[in-house]
């Protein structure tokens, strides 16, 4: 069992799709689903089970944002990374919107 620590996160990557259309040379994965959630990063408000988009991988190591790494759990492809670098929660698309 994994239990990570404080503010970091565990996150399975969607598979990227590869359009025809369009070619880029550096995919990175942006998009995942928590499956460990730390209790700093639960109290912001982060849970096993939301889909998040976040950074990707920084270029530069110096820099402390967007620092986070693969692990292989299970057989499959995981990252470790910190709530901060979540940008976003994606609600349900069946869910009604709101609008102010």
């Amino acid at each position: 069992m994994i239990k990570p620590l404080r503010d970091k996160i565990i996150v399975k990557p969607e598979p990227r799709i590869k359009s025809s259309l369009y070619i880029q040379t550096a995919e990175a994965d942006t998009i995942g689903v928590i499956t460990h959630c730390g209790d700093d990063a639960l109290a912001e408000g982060l849970n096993v089970g939301d889909k998040i988009c976040f950074g990707t991988l920084a270029k530069n190591y110096d820099d402390e944002y967007l620092k986070f790494e693969s692990l292989d759990i299970g057989g499959e492809r995981h990252l470790k990374m910190s709530w901060q670098d979540v940008c976003f929660v994606m609600e349900n698309e069946d869910a009604p919107q709101e609008i102010n």
